[in-house]
């Protein structure tokens, strides 16, 4: 299941949270690729944190979800403000194909509490300590 909303730690919407849990439904990659559409419309400046461990698409799937990410790419470009992910063996070449596919900063964590104080402290930097 894809869940999405603000961050527990930071519940303003400068905050937010992409995560999945297993096992994965039919329905899950369809509400991922939604995602995008969501991001793009929302209303004020963030930062995301996305933890899709197990997640998969199929190459359809990841067609669509290139298609989706160039054509949301500006909008969500203009809110966005950094992002940190939680993921399996993360490497440098990932961090910066994210990097620069959304000019903004990316960091890849393979450790939870690394992640979660990396996100919260990108997000207090960014936002200086504030949010919404």
């Amino acid at each position: 299941m894809i869940h999405f909303g603000r961050h527990a730690a930071r519940p303003g919407q400068t905050a937010l949270a992409l995560r999945f849990q297993p096992p994965q439904d039919p329905a899950d990659s369809a509400a991922y690729l939604a995602l995008f559409e969501v991001l793009a419309r929302h209303p004020c400046p963030f930062v995301l944190y996305s933890d899709l461990r197990g997640f998969r698409l199929d190459h359809a799937e990841e067609v669509a979800q290139n298609q989706i990410a160039r054509a949301t790419r500006a909008a969500i470009s203009r809110q966005i403000r950094g992002m940190v992910l939680f993921s399996p063996g993360p490497s440098e070449k990932k961090r910066a194909a994210f990097s620069k596919f959304w000019s903004i900063p990316v960091e890849v964590y393979d450790d939870a509490e690394r992640a979660g104080a990396a996100f919260l402290a990108l997000h207090d930097r960014i936002f200086a300590g504030g949010g919404d």
